[in-house]
């Protein structure tokens, strides 16, 4: 590609629409939105959609749905593959989290269709091409720790190292379950910064979440640093107790004996040779 040209440039028609949208603050377009909205044929929609994609402006995200690619986002077209930067567009203050940030992190090998976004807003679930979108909520208290990372030369708003750990341990069925998420946070721990991590579960106050974070430090033996562990053992109670995963009275024999680790009041109610393993 030619860096001079602007592979973006619009015609009259083109340019109409996009700033229609971007006038409106809308990010999603369908082809009968362009049909309707903007006075135009099916014939004529059809190639205006087709041109926008081509040169960048809209990407697809389903059969006869378009994403809106920001002008900020410069002259040369992002392309459909950028999906992590196209699904953080589908709200106005969602970032990347989870089992996605913790494979661009690095922390897991484990390939998925699945996105997921958090944000404040509430938001059905979306597919881009071959990818679903899924949206999580979570406590404004909990929405922090975000950087904007670099994917394929475009800035994707997400969680940072520390922070997708702790979301991953927090909400497991968001990670693959927990094994997995120990697994996440064991190689994590490698290189993350620990005066980071407990400032940020400190700062969450979620109980149970320093006691399972604990428990799983001490069971991989992880490096953490006595000062640290001290400074999470004294947000414990004596009362503190929580199950490692949900605790569910199905009226059975339980398919594990649990045992009670008293360190950290959690009881791992999960074979822990399934835990640490990718």
């Amino acid at each position: 590609m030619d860096p001079q040209v602007n592979y973006r440039s619009l015609s009259s028609t083109e340019s109409r629409l996009v700033l229609g949208l971007t006038e409106e603050g809308r990010r999603e377009l369908t082809r009968r939105d362009a049909i309707e909205r903007f006075a135009l044929s099916a014939k004529t929609a059809d190639d205006i959609l087709k041109n926008l994609v081509r040169k960048g402006w809209l990407a697809r995200a389903g059969h006869g749905k378009y994403l809106l690619i920001p002008p900020e986002w410069g002259a040369m077209p992002t392309g459909e593959s950028n999906v992590l930067a196209l699904a953080t567009q589908l709200t106005p203050d969602g970032y990347i989290a989870f089992s996605t940030a913790a494979a661009h992190w690095g922390l897991t090998t484990q390939l998925r269709s699945v996105i997921w976004v958090v944000t404040r807003t509430h938001a059905r679930n979306r597919r881009i091409n071959d990818s679903e979108v899924r949206f999580a909520r979570l406590p404004i208290k909990a929405m922090f720790a975000i950087e904007r990372v670099d994917v394929y030369g475009y800035p994707v708003p997400m969680s940072d190292r520390e922070k997708t750990v702790l979301d991953c341990i927090a909400y497991p069925d968001r990670a693959g379950g927990i094994a997995e998420a120990s697994a996440i946070l064991a190689k994590a721990a490698r290189r993350w910064q620990w005066e980071k991590a407990i400032d940020y579960l400190e700062r969450l106050g979620n109980t149970a979440l320093i006691q399972k974070v604990g428990y799983l430090c001490t069971a991989a033996q992880l490096a953490m640093p006595d000062t640290l562990r001290s400074r999470l053992r004294k947000r414990l109670k004596l009362s503190s107790r929580t199950y490692l995963v949900p605790h569910v009275r199905d009226g059975g024999e339980p398919r594990f004996k649990s045992r009670y680790d008293r360190e950290w009041g959690v009881v791992v109610n999960i074979d822990p040779g399934l835990l640490f393993k990718l």
